[in-house]
């Protein structure tokens, strides 16, 4: 893949005139010299990505544009808290070096089901390693003066329409499993914002709900930060404010201006509350100036970074089974490799939506392992197609060929009518052709026009397919012919669409050519019957996608052929953006299309083939029975290619543990009857019972534990030291070890995980939690003490009768185990509270 610029989406940042003055907001002196209107206009957004500024006061505006990484989901599968810390100052780094002050980033919702579109964004379905490694993520970022943004605060766990779910719980599910990572992330960090969710807890949106932000959040909590609503996530003014939503995104205002001056001169909202958001804003400003250096900003993409990223790809990849042991790979340049699948030279890099950003460049698996063992001991076979939408194209070029991408004009009048109209905006787009037209000027008409053009060389002489959808209306054009009308009628939408499933149903167009034919491609549309989604009606989209027809039967034929030949098969594939996306929820767990009788079929002519999967949450594996040898690798970000590779070749020894269970069928997950609306109520009818929680309880065996994940090296425990009582004390913290062993042939990590377990409960908690974990490097024959923490959260619970935490006294029992499987369980011991205490904030 060729290199390309990150584009930094979701981020806050200065203009570089007005930081470069570094002179500090004196908030309290400004609060008294600020008109009202003034104030208004602070809380909220100037346009998609932008805050309002205020120059007369010295006030800069915020603008909002995120690097791109492997899927937090796999982040959340290295159980390193050292590394994800190391991520999170990469990533501070970079948005140093790019001007930017803010990342909109962690998330820390957990995956309830694993059909969420955006679930790959979460780090993983366990409240603790989620809070946890999201605290070490937070103070990362924010060691380099740049803030970062919590969300979604909290429980928004679907993405079809969230904005009108209502998220109906108990009082211990909210508190104990879907607001814990919240708490401990700023139990053990201090982000400069947070984000609220889209969705209704309990009847109340979150963005107006003074018991979740001012009530926990402020008060219990102790927050100072700011707080944000997601874009388009504000549905009220007076409501909104006096709950403490500080600021509305994006602009321009639909709720705070006009509106907000006169709920506070109808004392609606008073004058306090707006001057306690307004300093709230000021207080980000100043945080954002004091981070600012002078200067040389830091350098991006450098060897440094892009080593540490690829460190981060292979301590993902999740070693599910090696039954024969066929990895590592040993003496690889003497063998003959088959890889197969459509993800062996378009792997998932990422997931779709607003984390979806373009890479400084993308190392396939076919590059990585061909950098291992020579292009000449490798046969390639797509075998089968695995693609929900046409993909979009690439290598196309403006028409005066100086960049990838598309030439954008933009219209207050339809081009095609009236030929002299000239354009009000020109600007290159790489992927989208115009996703939001705020970020290319400031002063568009309601109605606009759009013009897009491009040329594209065939690579290959055959049979091709275009497809095209839009948020408009649209033509598409080849050779200055009409081929694509998605202007007079479109297609009834019967399925969710890419773009924040904005876009119509796709049309295509087939056609024969020729390799070096350059084709002259065109896009016309206008924001006239722009359908819904995240977006306004300003917004306007379209999608170019391309693809070989391909005959699927003989493709897997081919396949078969390669596996019963070559040494070393293995199969590459999985899903993609295409299904996992912000907008739109998956409808199964299948792998798309034929992949499942590909990878059967090719087990069953090489039962020894290496099969990797891709995807961001589980999926189901009908042919895993038959698979000896499987590997999970998530989506994989820049350095996808290499963190496989790495892996299979014993470059790296695997370490990755699954931040999630993954089920044998989606009738198995404990959300499964209640992952869906009815009458715009989703019933956490599971409880505390999320993931893993809920397989141990109901003695139902997945088909992958959470935590489980195999290594090369096999390790040993021993010395477990557990003291006997835990004093009954809100600031008591005790100390439990173990020594390690590593008694295999080759050095790597092992996850030590530890689970607490409280036979005699008041209350019915789930038989294992997770409370603590550390990931220790050990050489072969190495032996470490390996340190844990325990604290008040690994032995409270919510008591709803009190609204407080409530350590209960009994006995507890210490279980070391290597994933959530109860047959995993490696060592235990107990220990005693004596007395029942009761406690309240972080």
């Amino acid at each position: 893949m060729n290199a390309k610029p990150v584009r930094l989406r979701v981020a806050l940042r200065f203009p570089a005139n007005r930081m470069a003055e570094k002179d500090f907001v004196d908030v309290k002196a400004l609060l008294s010299e600020l008109t009202l209107g003034e104030k208004v206009d602070l809380l909220a957004g100037q346009g998609s990505f932008r805050m309002t500024g205020l120059d007369k006061h010295g006030i800069p505006a915020l603008i909002m544009p995120s690097p791109m990484m492997p899927s937090a989901t796999g982040m959340g599968a290295t159980f390193n808290t050292e590394l994800i810390h190391k991520i999170g100052s990469l990533l501070g780094e970079e948005a140093k070096h790019r001007g930017v002050h803010v990342l909109l980033a962690p998330t820390l919702c957990l995956q309830r089901s694993p059909l969420i579109g955006r679930g790959f964004e979460a780090f993983g379905e366990d409240p603790f390693l989620s809070g946890t490694l999201g605290a070490h993520y937070i103070n990362g970022v924010q060691e380099h003066g740049v803030g970062t943004s919590v969300k979604h605060y909290a429980a928004h766990d679907q993405s079809d329409n969230s904005i009108e779910d209502n998220v109906v719980m108990t009082e211990r599910t909210l508190r104990e499993v879907h607001m814990l990572p919240f708490q401990l992330a700023l139990r053990g960090s201090d982000p400069w914002t947070i984000m609220t969710s889209y969705n209704k807890i309990n009847g109340i949106h979150v963005s107006e709900d003074p018991l979740l932000m001012k009530e926990i959040l402020r008060e219990e909590w102790g927050y100072k930060g700011l707080v944000m609503s997601d874009w388009f996530g504000t549905y009220s003014t007076s409501e909104a404010i006096n709950a403490g939503l500080d600021l509305e995104m994006p602009g321009p205002t639909d709720w705070r201006g006009k509106c907000l001056s006169i709920a506070v001169n109808t004392r609606k909202v008073t004058q306090a509350t707006v001057d306690q958001s307004v300093e709230n804003v000021l207080n980000l400003i100043n945080k954002c100036k004091a981070g600012e250096v002078s200067g040389k900003p830091p350098q991006s993409d450098t060897p440094e970074q892009r080593a540490l990223i690829r460190q981060l790809v292979a301590e993902s990849v999740v070693l599910l089974k090696n039954d024969k042991e066929r990895l590592p790979i040993k003496n690889p340049e003497k063998l003959k490799y088959g890889l197969i699948g459509d993800h062996v030279k378009n792997p998932s890099l990422c997931g779709g939506g607003s984390a979806e950003v373009e890479p400084y460049y993308g190392i396939t698996p076919y590059e990585a392992i061909k950098e291992v063992v020579g292009e000449e001991n490798i046969t390639y076979t797509p075998g089968c197609n695995s693609f929900r939408f046409s993909p979009i194209i690439k290598g196309h070029r403006t028409p005066d060929d100086k960049t990838e991408g598309w030439h954008v004009d933009i219209f207050a009048e339809d081009p095609e009518e009236n030929k002299d109209s000239k354009a009000i905006v020109s600007v290159t787009a790489e992927k989208q052709l115009v996703d939001t037209p705020e970020s290319y000027h400031s002063t568009l008409p309601t109605k606009f026009y759009v013009k897009a053009n491009s040329k594209y060389t065939i690579p290959e002489s055959g049979s091709l397919k275009f497809g095209f959808s839009t948020s408009g209306k649209g033509k598409f054009y080849i050779d200055g012919k009409e081929v694509i009308d998605q202007w007079t009628s479109q297609l009834p939408k019967t399925d969710s669409t890419p773009c924040f499933n904005r876009v119509c149903m796709e049309k295509f167009y087939e056609g024969n050519f020729e390799k070096g034919q350059v084709l002259d491609l065109q896009v016309v549309q206008v924001n006239e019957n722009v359908s819904g989604g995240v977006g306004t009606a300003q917004t306007l989209v379209g999608r170019v996608g391309i693809f070989e027809l391909y005959d699927e039967d003989q493709g897997i034929k081919d396949a078969v052929e390669v596996a019963k030949k070559v040494d070393v098969p293995i199969v590459i594939t999985g899903l993609s953006s295409d299904f996992e996306y912000e907008g739109s929820d998956r409808k199964h767990l299948r792998l798309p299309g034929r992949v499942d009788e590909l990878i059967g079929a090719v087990l069953e002519a090489n039962p020894n083939a290496i099969i990797i999967t891709q995807s961001g949450l589980p999926i189901e594996m009908p042919w895993v029975s038959q698979a000896s040898t499987l590997l999970h690798a998530w989506f994989g970000g820049q350095e996808c290619g290499h963190g496989m590779s790495d892996v299979l070749f014993g470059k790296v020894n695997p370490s990755g543990r699954l931040s999630l269970t993954f089920p044998k069928s989606i009738k198995h997950t404990p959300a499964y009857l209640t992952f869906s609306k009815a009458d715009y109520d989703i019933v956490y009818g599971e409880g505390v019972f999320i993931g893993h929680r809920y397989y141990e309880m109901v003695d139902r065996e997945p088909l992958f534990y959470f935590g489980h994940g195999l290594s090369y090296s096999t390790f040993t425990y021993s010395n477990l030291n557990v003291p006997k009582e835990f004093e009954s004390s809100v600031d008591h913290q005790m100390q439990v070890s173990v020594d390690v062993t590593n008694k295999g042939q080759y050095s790597g990590p092992e996850v030590v995980q530890l689970y607490i377990h409280q036979a005699a409960s008041t209350l019915q908690r789930p038989i294992r939690e997770l409370k603590a974990f550390n990931k220790v490097y050990l050489d072969v024959d190495e032996t470490k003490k390996v340190d844990l923490t325990l604290d008040k959260y690994s032995v409270s619970v919510w008591d709803q009768e009190t609204h407080k935490w409530k350590a209960e006294a009994g006995t507890y029992t210490v279980i070391l185990a290597s994933s959530s499987n109860p047959k995993d369980e490696i060592q235990r011991a107990d220990f005693v509270l004596n007395e029942t205490f009761y406690w309240k904030g972080l």
